[in-house]
């Protein structure tokens, strides 16, 4: 079973995650001069919070082990998951503009993460262009996954959303080296089911039927993949859209 092994005492350039990190396609000086910047903080446990909404912005965040759950509530009081963020991950990016959390960021399991203090980051950026492209290459992804995933909730089907989402943090694992046919994801079907805008019950059949086909098993926090083709089908038979979840 894969397990995201953790690196808490890893400098930037040893960390196992640079191609989907800060460092992708920096070299080696620049990325010691980024690890200069870099505040590693203590590991949080799971329901610990990174950050809150309303807290004021001074960090991005740059996941290392472990899941993030992001998100708000409606003026209904309604939760709203905006996403579930894995380690290579980025967060913070949403509050560039108002220099304040709206979002609420929420360890799932034991968490350890890389904040990168934004007024340092900036000026490094400076004398850095491609950390600089960089910076805008993370803020166009998180443009990106809000764009689709708002069109997924529209032009999907309950079955489609659910397999959707199993392939596309298959292939998040994938990206980052992992197994991504068989691996661990303590991601509650609850939130699952907040996050694609369906019920619990929905959730709980649509697995149950993924199940008997023998395309996926998702039991216990564990997922077994048995059939990717299937599962590609079953999400609406397309890959170029996972992308915009990793």
């Amino acid at each position: 079973m894969a397990e995201i092994k953790s690196a808490f005492n890893a400098s930037c350039r040893n960390c196992g995650l640079q191609k989907v990190c800060f460092p992708t396609g920096l070299v080696k000086s620049d990325i010691d001069r980024l690890d200069q910047v870099v505040d590693r903080k203590p590991p949080l446990k799971k329901n610990q919070y990174l950050f809150k909404s309303g807290e004021a912005f001074t960090s991005l965040f740059a996941i290392r082990a472990g899941v993030i759950k992001l998100y708000s509530f409606s003026e209904m009081g309604e939760e709203i998951i905006h996403g579930f963020y894995l380690p290579g991950d980025v967060l913070g990016v949403d509050a560039l503009a108002s220099k304040e959390h709206k979002l609420n960021a929420v360890a799932i399991d034991n968490v350890s993460v890389c904040a990168l203090p934004f007024d340092q980051l900036t000026d490094l950026s400076l004398q850095i262009p491609s950390l600089n492209q960089q910076i805008m290459m993370v803020m166009s992804k998180e443009v990106n996954e809000g764009r689709s995933h708002s069109e997924m909730l529209i032009k999907r089907n309950a079955d489609q959303r659910v397999a959707q989402f199993i392939w596309s943090m298959a292939e998040r694992y994938r990206v980052r080296g992992y197994v991504c046919d068989e691996f661990r994801l303590n991601i509650l079907h609850r939130d699952v089911a907040v996050h694609l805008g369906l019920t619990p019950e929905t959730v709980s059949r649509i697995l149950a039927k993924l199940h008997s086909e023998n395309i996926v098993t998702w039991k216990k926090k564990e997922v077994k993949i048995y059939n990717e083709e299937a599962l590609r089908i079953a999400a609406g038979g397309v890959c170029e859209e996972v992308e915009g979840f990793a």
